[in-house]
Parts: C-alpha cells; sequence; structure tokens
C-alpha cells in the first residue's frame, strides 16, 4: 500500500472556484481508478493559504504507475506545472462506515525524531466524530502525517494542523 499526495500552492487571490469547477467536472474520472483504494480531492482556501492538495491511498503500485506515467498526471502538468509528488508508507487506514459522508480531513504533519530506538508512530488525536483516519510515515524524510476525516468542519482541531475541504471521494469498484 502506498500514500500519494501533490501539495499545489495557489495565490492568495487565486479563484478558488476554478479548483473547484475543475473537481466537479473531472473528479469522476478516478473513481474506480485500478489499485486505487481511494483518492480524496482536498482544498484549503483561507485568506493566507489557497491549496490543492488531492491524496491518493494505492493498493498496490502497479496502479499508481499506472496514473503517473500513462498520462493521466499530464493533466496537473499541463495545469500547474511540475510538481512534486510525496509519497508515504502507511502504518495505518482506518475508514467506518460512514466515510463517504466526510467533508472535511485534517492533517497533522510530525517529524520522527533521531533515535536509537524506533517506534511505530501513533496517532495523536482520538475523536468520536472522525469518519476514519490515516497515518503515514516517510523514511526519506523522517517524517509522519496524521489525517483525520470529519462530516463537520473540526474548527476544534484547526490549531493542530491544517483543515482542508474536501470536493470529492473516488472510491474502488464495490
Amino acid at each position: 500500500m502506498h500514500a500519494m499526495q501533490y501539495k499545489i500552492t495557489l495565490p492568495n487571490d487565486y479563484d478558488m472556484t476554478i479548483i473547484k469547477d475543475r473537481v466537479k467536472k473531472n473528479g469522476s474520472k478516478t473513481d474506480e481508478f485500478p489499485d486505487l483504494l481511494f483518492k480524496v480531492y482536498l482544498i484549503s482556501d483561507t485568506p493566507t493559504k489557497k491549496e490543492y492538495a488531492p491524496l491518493y491511498i494505492w493498493k498496490d503500485d502497479k496502479g499508481m504507475n499506472q496514473f503517473i506515467f500513462e498520462g493521466f498526471y499530464d493533466n496537473i502538468l499541463a495545469s500547474f506545472g511540475w510538481q512534486h509528488i510525496n509519497i508515504a508508507v502507511p502504518v495505518e487506514v482506518d475508514t467506518s462506515d460512514a466515510f463517504t459522508q466526510a467533508k472535511y480531513m485534517l492533517e497533522i504533519e510530525q517529524r520522527i525524531p533521531e533515535t536509537n530506538r524506533m517506534t511505530v508512530p501513533e496517532f495523536s488525536i482520538h475523536d468520536t466524530t472522525e469518519l476514519g483516519k490515516i497515518l503515514v510515515y516517510n523514511p526519506d524524510k523522517w517524517a509522519y502525517v496524521e489525517c483525520y476525516f470529519f462530516e463537520e468542519r473540526p474548527d476544534y482541531l484547526a490549531s493542530k494542523g491544517t483543515v482542508y475541504e474536501l470536493l470529492h471521494l473516488s472510491l474502488p469498484k464495490k
């Protein structure tokens, strides 16, 4: 299993309806994409941060390689230019039956400190209103990321990380 995300930082005066319309028109193209566990189309739209940050959880690398190298990622290149793709290893992917009702995601980025004894990263928030959560790590950067999914905007947790609006959720064929 692999996690993949690219974060496209946009100018503060960028009209985010452009991204919303893009996802409304094209988001379903990754519905049932081969080897995709799910993809969430995320945006941050605040006065100080405008960002488009799709997050993918892949079952294996075959589908991810198809997406990157067989023309699908070319749409990102054509629209936004060369982007760095963050790749991570999932530690835990936990989604409830209500996961499809998620409208927001809280992302918390953490460092993995230098140590003589490795321990598995853990979730720092335990909230009964979450509809799902993901914990991924990247040993190349010695960092991990916690993602929590909610139906209601978790403003009470906003100081912990970045709250993204979830525009579309692509899922595998049932």
